[in-house]
């Protein structure tokens, strides 16, 4: 009975540990967020590092020279959609166009099914113009708010990475005087391997992301839909969300493809290419760079995508896959927390004795 109710108290100590653990990190994701994504570059970015100096560079330059091909990245991945976007904001009066015919063939469809007449619904209209724009002009400054506070977090995330860059030494001697397993040997080698899961990781889903940018582009420009580039880097992108980000971003050119093609041919193809995409991906892309790298199970990913999108919104949806696949390292390393480690990942069926207490 009392080693019952030990196991009892250690599982309520271990259930509230949890729930304070969550709740810290809500409360401090806007002071959190910044330096996970930072320590993900910076592990990213370290094995350039490292080249650089081999080459001669000292360790600030070289990681200066790191963080700004990074924002050289970035910046180019800017231009190139700034562009893209203002493609599609010169054929707005086409689309304006199709948008009205659009609107007229609903208006008519509603006026036979509501018996509401044009007149009546453009009456409807005239009197939401007022609130239509107000909130017009809440978009725009919300979005040079946006702007500047995008600019203010790569800033943030880039002083961050590369002084993570510059004192991964000294960050990597305090985990190890931590001593969380048996000895130093043994703590370097799991933050090795846990900073090469999450480099691989990074650089495997990047890989990943670029090959479908370039197959949707080519995909969307051979069905004739306009702004191919645009609607293939949107897609491609929201790929870092798995599941569900692949998804959400092919809406768009199909919604598209409906608002701006007389033919319904067009979003069917649209959704079919993407489908064939998704398989062709999902079962030669993925396993072959990423799949090997992050040894989570379907169910625990998606169940982690949307306790990170509880606690930290749409950056937790990116980041707690290879913040988990890190856990899921120390979780099997720890016999205690090994059975956690075996829910969250893809081992097979162990053996189980009846009389066995264990795994």
């Amino acid at each position: 009975m009392n080693i019952r109710k030990a196991k009892l108290t250690n599982f309520n100590k271990g259930l509230l540990t949890v729930l304070l653990l969550g709740v810290l990190l809500n409360l401090g994701k806007l002071f959190l967020i910044p330096i996970v994504i930072a320590a993900f570059f910076a592990m990213l970015l370290f094995p350039m590092m490292m080249g650089l100096e081999k080459r001669g560079l000292k360790a600030p330059i070289a990681a200066l020279t790191s963080v700004l091909t990074l924002l050289g990245v970035l910046v180019l991945l800017s231009i190139l959609l700034h562009y893209q976007i203002k493609s599609i904001v010169q054929d707005l009066p086409q689309l304006e166009a199709k948008l009205d015919e659009k609107t007229n063939r609903l208006q008519w469809l509603l006026y036979e099914t509501t018996d509401i007449s044009k007149y009546e619904q453009e009456e409807i209209l005239e009197e939401k113009k007022p609130d239509i724009a107000k909130a017009v002009f809440k978009s725009v400054r919300d979005v040079l708010l946006q702007t500047f506070a995008v600019l203010l977090f790569v800033f943030i995330v880039l002083t961050y990475t590369f002084f993570f860059l510059i004192y991964q030494q000294r960050i990597q001697n305090f985990f190890v005087w931590l001593r969380l397993f048996s000895g130093p040997k043994e703590s370097r080698v799991m933050l090795a391997r846990i900073s090469r899961i999450i480099h691989d990781y990074l650089k495997g889903t990047l890989t990943v992301i670029s090959i479908l940018a370039v197959v949707y582009a080519l995909g969307f420009w051979a069905i004739g839909l306009e702004h191919a580039m645009l609607f293939a880097l949107i897609t491609a992108l929201l790929r870092v969300v798995p599941y569900f980000g692949s998804f959400l971003g092919i809406a768009l050119p199909i919604a598209f493809a409906m608002l701006t093609k007389d033919s319904l041919w067009y979003p069917v193809l649209v959704l079919l290419f993407f489908m064939v995409t998704q398989l062709l991906e999902a079962n030669l892309l993925t396993p072959y760079i990423t799949g090997s790298k992050v040894k989570l199970n379907p169910l625990a990913t998606i169940l982690i995508i949307l306790l990170g999108n509880l606690i930290w919104g749409i950056p937790g949806m990116i980041l707690f896959v290879p913040l988990f696949a890190s856990l899921k390292i120390f979780l099997d390393r720890i016999p205690e927390l090994k059975p956690y480690g075996y829910l969250l990942g893809k081992e097979e069926n162990p053996q189980v004795s009846i009389n066995d207490n264990t795994l």
